[in-house]
């Protein structure tokens, strides 16, 4: 018989708060500076899970975590550069980078996100992938510090069903036609931001969500949820707005942004770090307004719809774990 073990809450309160100030002083550098590129919005998805998982597969990692990233973006530049923004341009710099997530055997799904951001922001610089990487250089030296406080520690073993199925989600897709499926939904949703010129119709992040739900539709936590998926999504990108509006492209909003998008995870009971991503992009949108949540929850209410098509279609074929 398996006993119950009771979990002290304040490890990952702190993990939490941690990946908050992480992307702060990130924010903070950006202003110093003045490089809007060092704001990678992702950054707080991977900072988020590394923290909180120290002994997950994207922690146990570090090289990959760094390099993954850091070779999609640069990708990017150079597709966003010479070709212009369109559904093919998206399809094009989708495929070469989950060839590389696959080509280096990587677990870090949103280097995906990486690769595709430049192109919808219209981000030319190679100023980019350096400042993706001195962040992710920074944020792997965070993480082996916290492994070595008591925090740190307490979060290294893995405690349950939750943590494995995050294992799961983080390694390569197992489903079957996920690929076919994840291409036609970038296709069609591509599509209608290039006629409709509402570019966040296909925000990043939702390539990743897709990557993860069609590729784990059994394991996925917000595949498990697709209801609460859409609004909690939208909820992040509404608050990130109200945030950068009243506060400025600062620290404080992206921490309240932050903190909001945790609030709301909680409340739905639903684990998405790619949500974290989603409330962080007005960050680096020129004068974002309520069409980038609109945007967002159109996009998530697609992928919704189209996931439980492909799940029922699915239904007769054996799908892996």
């Amino acid at each position: 018989m398996t006993s119950i073990v009771k979990v002290d809450s304040r490890p990952r309160i702190v993990a939490e708060g941690l990946s908050i100030l992480f992307f702060a002083v990130v924010v903070a550098a950006a202003n110093c500076l003045s490089l809007a590129v060092i704001i990678f919005p992702e950054l707080g998805a991977l900072a988020s899970d590394v923290m909180l998982r120290p002994a997950g597969k994207w922690a146990k990692e570090p090289w990959k975590l760094i390099a993954t990233p850091v070779v999609t973006a640069a990708l990017g530049i150079a597709i966003g550069r010479y070709f212009p923004f369109s559904a093919g341009t998206i399809l094009f710099a989708m495929t070469l980078c989950i060839g590389v997530v696959f080509a280096l055997r990587s677990k870090v799904a949103p280097a995906i996100s990486a690769g595709i951001l430049p192109i919808v922001l219209g981000v030319k610089s190679w100023l980019y992938p350096v400042s993706v990487l001195c962040s992710l250089i920074l944020l792997t030296v965070l993480l082996i510090v916290w492994k070595q406080t008591p925090y740190g520690k307490a979060l290294i073993p893995i405690r349950g069903k939750d943590d494995r199925a995050v294992d799961i989600l983080e390694s390569p897709p197992h489903a079957k036609a996920w690929f076919p499926a994840l291409f036609l939904f970038v296709a069609v949703m591509g599509t209608a931001a290039q006629l409709t010129t509402w570019r966040f119709l296909l925000f990043p992040p939702l390539i990743v969500m897709a990557y993860e739900m069609l590729g784990h539709p059994t394991t996925c936590p917000w595949a498990k949820q697709p209801y609460p998926f859409p609004v909690v999504c939208t909820l992040a990108a509404a608050f990130g707005v109200v945030c950068v509006k009243v506060l400025g492209v600062t620290p404080i909003a992206a921490s309240v942004s932050l903190v909001v998008t945790y609030g709301v995870m909680r409340t739905c009971r639903l684990r998405m770090p790619p949500a974290l991503a989603v409330g962080l992009i007005p960050l680096v949108i020129e004068a974002p307004s309520w069409k980038y949540a609109a945007s967002v929850g159109i996009g998530t209410t697609a992928l919704t719809v189209w996931f439980l098509i492909y799940r029922r279609l699915l239904l007769p074929l054996r799908i892996s774990p």
